[in-house]
């Protein structure tokens, strides 16, 4: 339900807002390691001072040549700029430094991070690979602490995916740990506010705010997670129909989280802050003002999330109960490309979870089982069998998805090569019969000739192609011509007949337009179709792949593609 990942390693690290320092008044080269740990830990409200403390942290650790002091300055450099490429280079750096070092927490703690980058950046097979890594290390190396902390991140996965009842143990086991232990209270604010979320998610808001009430009556307002649990309590309030106080937690959670980068719970704060508008107002005109600053956030950051798919569900139907047709369609589109992603994630992630940390304990006692089996031999190379032609099926597949998004790249350099489109000339076809006047053309007098292509070429130069509804005899008819002679001059000069002529001047017209006209790129398929004379999008789009052997909404994906990487 709510963005967690982006603050999670504000827990595994034991950052705490406090009072902030002047550096002016702190001979920073006198400090020890451990004070710097403090001034960076109680300032992490202020970047510029906590990146100042990090700077001389990073200097000392040089300067004294300790690798797990660079270690720690390198993780601490990482964790301001969370989600970015530079984390994930500090995370490497890290991993190559202390790799085969014989040491408690790293390097560990580096894969740790490395998970880090790829769940907030929802790449969420990636961020298994490497806290399953961790994982294994925290265990090799008896880091009891860190491995729970590790169950939390697999814990946050599970929640990704919908299995918050599977996550429960997880950090149920994490709060009977940290608890009781001192200089820990930032993991256990951190487990409960989880554990509230898990709790809503299986429908239990009860408990949910049990846990957030107790929370609030010694959580301090300068605390980083304040803001959420005031934001919580909102969503909780909301579904158990409370909108009145919904609205106040909501919009006191806004004005906070407002003050952070954390456009990912901002999101989900608009969302409820809306819903609450369509349920008790009745104010569909404002609550879609909140409904669509959370498609806004989501198109500028990318980010992807399950939590808020509610969200298009709900301006859908809105556009359908304002007749809106355009955004009903747009929305659509939105949804179907979250939903498409998670659905490709989760049935990756769900087999990789099983296989590698739900069941253990299962597969250690299936082996012992199978050993006793008379049949072994038989099991397993049934096994073999499978897997061998499970794995020939995917490469052959993986080879046919290669071997044609690289044939559709083909193409669309090809087109991206082409000139654009050029008013067209038909002097040379008339300069040619002129020329050859004594050759046989087609059964028509020259001069006739002359005066249709010189037409077709007014015609052309003046886009008359994009009408509607465009007949031969029409234009014929325009020409001061009968439908058979004008036919006859276009399959002869031309090499088409008349629907192939119009429909690739039209393709043509769409392709060279699409190329430079952003605002146009962003129009519906049936828009541009409309557009460009077609009478539907099924007709345009059949069209555009005869010409191009594209479809013109992979074309138009690709030009922004290209556009998006020349402007980074």
């Amino acid at each position: 339900m709510k963005k967690i990942t982006l603050i999670l390693l504000l827990a595994i690290n034991g950052v705490i807002f406090s009072q902030q320092n002047n550096l002016k008044n702190i001979n920073l080269k006198e400090l020890s390691f451990k004070e710097l740990d403090e001034k960076i830990e109680n300032s992490a409200s202020d970047l510029n001072q906590k990146t100042a403390y990090i700077d001389i942290y990073y200097k000392k650790a040089r300067q004294v040549n300790d690798v797990f002091r660079i270690a720690d300055a390198m993780y601490y450099k990482a964790l301001t700029h969370r989600g970015k490429a530079i984390q994930l280079k500090y995370a490497d750096s890290i991993i190559s430094l202390t790799k085969g070092k014989s040491d408690f927490i790293y390097p560990a703690k580096a894969y740790v991070l490395k998970a880090n980058y790829f769940q907030i950046n929802l790449n969420l097979n990636q961020a298994l690979k490497y806290i399953l890594i961790a994982e294994k290390l925290s265990q090799e190396r008896g880091n009891f602490e860190q491995n729970l902390i590790i169950k939390r991140y697999i814990g946050l996965i599970k929640i990704e995916l919908g299995r918050p009842e599977e996550a429960l143990p997880l950090f149920v086991e994490n709060l009977n740990y940290f608890k009781d232990k001192p200089n820990k209270k930032i993991d256990v604010i951190f487990i409960k506010w989880v554990l509230a979320d898990i709790y809503i998610r299986l429908n239990k808001e009860d408990v949910a705010l049990n846990y957030i009430n107790n929370e609030l009556k010694t959580l301090p307002v300068t605390n980083p997670y304040y803001p959420y649990y005031i934001m919580y309590k909102g969503i909780c309030l909301n579904l158990k129909n409370d909108f009145n106080q919904s609205k106040t937690y909501l919009e006191k959670a806004i004005s906070l989280i407002k003050k952070t980068d954390d456009t990912s719970n901002l999101a989900i704060c608009y969302y409820y802050k809306g819903e609450n508008i369509f349920k008790s107002e009745k104010n569909i005109d404002k609550a879609m003002l909140y409904y669509e600053k959370v498609d806004s956030i989501l198109v500028k950051t990318k980010q992807y999330s399950c939590d808020i798919k509610d969200n298009y569900i709900r301006l859908i139907e809105i556009s359908k109960i304002t007749n809106n047709d355009k955004k009903q369609l747009y929305y659509l589109n939105r949804l179907i490309e979250i939903e498409s992603y998670f659905k490709a994630n989760n049935v990756i992630l769900s087999n990789k979870i099983s296989k590698n940390y739900d069941t253990p304990n299962l597969l250690i006692e299936k082996e012992n089982l199978i050993k006793e089996i008379k049949n072994e031999n038989i099991f397993h190379t049934i096994i073999s069998i499978l897997l061998m032609l499970g794995l020939v099926f995917s490469i052959y597949y993986l080879i046919k998805v290669k071997n044609k998004n690289k044939l559709f790249e083909q193409r669309f350099n090809e087109l991206m090569q082409a000139p654009l489109l050029e008013n067209s000339n038909n002097e040379e076809q008339i300069i040619q019969i002129k020329n050859n006047q004594e050759e046989k053309t087609i059964d028509l007098p020259i001069e006739m000739i002359k005066d249709i292509l010189k037409k077709l070429s007014e015609f052309e130069n003046k886009k008359g192609y994009l009408r509607l509804n465009l007949k031969q005899t029409d234009l014929a008819r325009e020409f001061a011509s009968n439908s058979s002679y004008l036919s006859k001059i276009i399959n002869f000069y031309k090499e088409k007949n008349f629907s192939q002529y119009i429909n690739d001047m039209r393709i043509d017209y769409a392709i060279s337009r699409l190329k430079k006209d952003k605002k146009f790129r962003r129009y519906t398929i049936k828009a541009i179709s409309e557009e460009v004379g077609f009478s539907n999008s099924e007709s345009f789009a059949k069209a555009f792949y005869t010409k191009t052997g594209l479809q013109p909404s992979y074309f138009i994906k690709k030009i922004e593609e290209t556009k998006n990487k020349l402007s980074a």
